[in-house]
């Protein structure tokens, strides 16, 4: 028996890493990471020469160097320009942008398109200017305007946290966000995938030869850990690339990096494996009564509605997770492996809790795999338009 596992196993696991869906996928996911996260280098190499600014100002302070400190790094011009004229310079390709300053400090800054970052620092430095006129001409102490302006220092200590503070708290929620994102989809792509197969080894009649050469039980235990290795292979390389890529990016610095240690590894694997043996079963359960893959749908909508109801639970959870609901549902054993993995990640649940949903997770594993080989030994053979019908007849003991 174990020697015809591992034969189905092996065959198995080496035909889908050898796929070319398999390397195509991985390697196209791979390039997205690297591109995503060198987004702002790739798009720094096709910007081209700075955007050439040319300035007309009626004021008596330079602002010059004040916009040259506020960011704007590439050359000014000063000029005497009109409106009119401003708009003549730019559609002729002289100036990318003419910055135009009244001695009533309104601003218009001609351009022929969107200058969101040139005019947040234009504004920035004619308010400071403006400011620094209104203390002059009022012959107010700057002292007292900064200390009037200075915020309260208020420091925030969570205690359902296990001693994050907001900051560090809103960071980690950022990183379980992007974590969970990734093992909704990988649980739903590799979970439909056993279906889809189940489906075309029926509809190609490849189901029969397999089935004379081992039990159901052994087949559907080979695909369903097969699939969960290969998952794993793409998932370790997804993580270490991603990790990776958001060291050396500035779009991540939001995330907390630092809370990616050897223990959020080891609990988003637990979860994920956990995750994906309850759903896989089910899926290869159902996906058995089905002959062809248009049909897969259908049968197997009920399982993916879970999938999606405990992605969408642990979504709303972010801003809830000492909600009495939250934490209830977190022992649900369709929804523990998102929604207790970001109670563990983002608040201090005690080792018990985690130790019962553990325990409530493997007990229903376990029943699906009883539940699930009877139904995959009655159904993988069926090749009835009628899945209903076949699954009544295995629920009332006929095959």
């Amino acid at each position: 028996m174990n020697r015809k596992f591992l034969t189905l196993y092996r065959f198995n696991l080496l035909q889908k890493l050898r796929a070319k869906s398999f390397l195509i996928s991985t390697v196209l996911m791979v390039l997205f990471l690297v591109g995503f996260g060198n987004i702002e280098r790739i798009l720094d190499w096709f910007s081209g020469d700075d955007p050439k600014v040319a300035l007309v100002s009626e004021l008596s302070t330079n602002l010059r160097p004040a916009l040259k400190k506020a960011g704007v790094t590439s050359d000014i011009t000063t000029k005497e320009y009109t409106v009119a004229q401003a708009r003549k310079a730019v559609d002729r390709g002289t100036f990318d942008a003419v910055a135009i300053v009244q001695d009533s400090y309104d601003v218009t800054l001609v351009s022929a398109s969107p200058e969101s970052e040139l005019q947040t620092q234009v504004a920035t430095v004619v308010k400071q200017v403006r400011d620094q006129a209104v203390i002059t001409d009022a012959e107010i102490d700057p002292n007292v305007l900064a200390s009037l302006a200075e915020p309260v220092p208020v420091k925030q200590e969570l205690t359902s946290t296990g001693g994050k503070s907001e900051d560090e708290l809103f960071a980690a929620s950022a990183l379980v966000y992007v974590l969970l994102f990734l093992m909704y989809f990988t649980i739903a792509i590799y979970g439909g995938m056993i279906v889809t197969e189940i489906a075309n080894e029926k509809s190609s009649r490849v189901m029969e030869l397999l089935i004379s050469a081992a039990s159901p039980i052994q087949h559907m235990l080979a695909k369903i850990l097969s699939i969960a290795t290969v998952s794993l292979v793409q998932l370790s390389i997804l993580v270490g690339v991603g990790y990776y890529s958001a060291q050396s990016s500035s779009l991540f610095d939001q995330l907390s990096l630092d809370s990616l240690s050897a223990r959020t590894i080891i609990y988003l694997f637990v979860f994920f494996l956990l995750g994906y043996f309850l759903y896989a079963t089910l899926l290869a359960a159902l996906g058995s009564l089905v002959s062809r893959v248009e049909d897969a749908q259908q049968v197997t909508l009920p399982v993916i509605l879970l999938i999606v109801a405990a992605f969408m639970i642990s979504m709303f959870s972010l801003n809830a997770l000492t909600n009495q609901a939250v934490v209830v549902l977190s022992f649900v054993p369709f929804f523990t492996p998102m929604v207790m993995f970001l109670r563990v990640m983002l608040t201090d649940v005690s080792l018990w809790q985690v130790s019962i949903s553990l325990i409530l997770m493997l007990i229903s594993i376990s029943l699906a795999l009883f539940v699930g080989t009877k139904f995959y030994r009655g159904g993988v053979l069926f090749y009835g338009s009628n899945p209903l019908k076949q699954l009544r007849r295995i629920l009332s003991g006929r095959r």
